[in-house]
């Protein structure tokens, strides 16, 4: 069994605090960057308003104008998209949008199991002599397409990229609406596909004078992608999400609102927690296991019986999608044991993996073991495999892989995640270089390997007060760059003052009752809970009689008392300076 070391990392603030708001908020606000009183009041805002004219993007001027022309002659225009939530989320975007003003529109999603990511020439053929566009606009993919989107104008087809990905040396020669693009002056840089897709809509929406209600009563789509593509949830992705989540909270639409029954969550107020863990899933699965136009047709239709029809489809999906990730995690578990445990980089082969779960097995290899992996499987083209990769935070997966692009047949990705295609014979070329580059990195960054959870300051139960709290919840939406802020408290006791209770149906929960002293006055007691971590937290209690803990607050209400609730992530025996995690 492989052990993970978790680091305690205390972060360190020197900067002279405004004093406008909670010395702890404003802390946590100049880490991130936001230290002036005005850069906090929009953070901190319930309507904020950072967002960047459509038109700073490049080619964007060009591409409205070629839009229009192909309104004006009723051209063909069709969206290409990708697979999972944001390609899916994008396309529905932009039929939703367009359908408001053109009748001529349509779709393509690649099947990842036969075609993979991206644009092929064969999919081209039928955009083209099937659908018969004139206008191709693709969504989420086609930065690195070149010889497709050749390919696609030598068939007398005009094409619009619109990506998030990295963009390689080679690009194609069309126009290219990707923040990232080198000569591209936009100031954000991190929107996800379906962020961009709704830029090109609000750059439409102006040149065409539209209502704003017709471009706003879509965000609740991108608030689904940008969250479930885990990209940084600050600057415009924040007012693009903290907007969207009023939007999907509405239920408005009919196959969200749908999917929320079946799932019974209709009746929740929707967090970025649920999104991502909840309903994204049933989304990807759409496109990991089936067809991913099933999720794009949900998004948009309006009838009921059709919404419950995909809805229970999608259900069913996302269920197989479980037991046969379990099932290879699994199998990549016993292989990591075997072949690889010596590994800085995991490269895990394994036969009859569905391709459509490989990615998120490598996520959980990697939260695993804590290295960056990628996870292969044999694709339909003999002699070759395709892979999903996740990164640790520090090895940039995309620049690496870019250094021995020489051995890949294709790839893609950023700094965290990556797709490719390989033949078999360079595997363990890719595998010793990955290796070599991690190890040299390592002598330069040797704690990169080693799982940090950072903190923000130590606290105790007085001053965790109703107000703080209050605050402390205006800094959601959690999630990617926008991690919740975590505190410790030391030396908690485990004696004659607290009761330890083990939850749910297989006791894999635990509460820890403290009972404070009358002098404390903040109630009469706290709840420490650690949800599946019975295991670790019985581990430290044994060990010893006080604890440091580490944790999120927050207030939980039940029939008129409010309770003190500290969520943990990780605790140790007081005496012990580091924690181990067993895997």
């Amino acid at each position: 069994m492989k052990q993970v070391g978790v680091k305690w990392n205390y972060l360190e603030n020197n900067h002279q605090l405004p004093g406008v708001y909670h010395p702890a908020i404003e802390k946590i606000l100049i880490s991130k960057g936001i230290d002036t009183i005005e850069e906090m009041d929009e953070f901190l805002s319930k309507k904020p308003v950072k967002t960047y004219d459509p038109y700073l993007l490049r080619h964007m001027e060009k591409a409205v104008q070629r839009i229009h022309q192909a309104l004006k002659k009723n051209e063909k225009i069709v969206f290409y998209g990708d697979y999972d939530v944001d390609g899916i989320t994008s396309v529905a975007l932009l039929i939703d949008f367009f359908f408001q003003f053109t009748k001529n529109i349509d779709y393509y999603i690649p099947m990842r199991q036969g075609e993979g990511y991206g644009l092929n020439r064969e999919a081209i053929d039928q955009v083209k002599n099937e659908y018969g566009a004139d206008l191709m606009i693709t969504v989420d993919c086609g930065i690195s397409a070149s010889e497709e989107i050749e390919y696609a104008k030598s068939l007398d087809m005009d094409v619009i990229v619109t990506d998030h990905h990295t963009p390689g040396e080679k690009l194609p020669e069309c126009l290219i609406i990707n923040p990232k693009h080198r000569d591209c002056r936009y100031p954000y840089k991190d929107l996800c596909g379906c962020a961009i897709a709704f830029k090109l809509a609000q750059a439409l929406q102006i040149s065409l004078d539209l209502p704003k209600a017709n471009l706003n009563r879509l965000l609740d789509l991108v608030a689904m992608a940008t969250v479930c593509d885990v990209v940084p949830l600050v600057d415009e992705n924040r007012t693009l999400v903290k907007y969207g989540l009023r939007m999907i909270n509405k239920k408005q639409r009919t196959g969200l609102r749908v999917l929320l029954e079946k799932i019974t969550m209709a009746e929740k107020e929707i967090t970025t927690g649920h999104i991502g863990f909840m309903i994204g899933p049933h989304f990807n699965a759409s496109g990991r296991m089936d067809d991913a136009s099933l999720g794009v047709r949900l998004l948009m239709t309006q009838n009921e019986e059709t919404a419950h029809q995909i809805a229970s489809k999608l259900v069913e999906l996302n269920k197989e999608r479980k037991m046969i990730q379990d099932q290879g995690l699994e199998t990549c578990q016993n292989l990591v044991e075997m072949k690889y445990s010596k590994d800085l980089f995991l490269i895990v082969e394994a036969l009859d993996l569905h391709e459509g779960v490989i990615g998120i097995i490598a996520g959980r290899l990697r939260d695993l073991y804590y290295r960056p992996v990628i996870v292969m499987t044999p694709s339909e083209e003999p002699g070759f495999y395709t892979g999903s990769g996740r990164s640790v935070n520090g090895f940039h997966l995309f620049d690496e892989l870019s250094g021995m692009a020489h051995l890949m047949h294709k790839f893609g990705g950023h700094a965290n995640a990556c797709g490719l295609t390989i033949h078999r014979d360079n595997i363990h070329l890719l595998r010793k270089g990955l290796n070599q580059r991690i190890q040299k990195q390592l002598l330069e960054e040797p704690e990169m390997l080693m799982k940090k959870i950072n903190i923000y300051a130590e606290i105790q139960p007085e001053k965790l007060t109703e107000a703080f709290i209050d605050q402390l919840t205006r800094l959601e939406p959690f999630g990617m760059g926008n991690e919740k802020p975590l505190f410790t408290m030391k030396n908690l006791s485990t004696c004659d003052d607290s009761q330890v209770f083990s939850m749910g149906n297989e006791k894999q929960h635990i509460k820890i009752c403290k009972f404070l002293q009358e002098e404390e006055k903040v109630n009469d007691r706290i709840e420490i809970l650690g949800f599946g971590y019975t295991d670790e937290a019985k581990k430290v209690i044994n060990q010893s009689d006080c604890f440091d803990l580490i944790f999120y607050p927050q207030i939980n209400e039940w029939r008129g008392k409010k309770t003190l609730q500290l969520l943990i992530t990780d605790m140790k025996s007081a005496e012990n300076g580091l924690s181990q995690k067993c895997i």
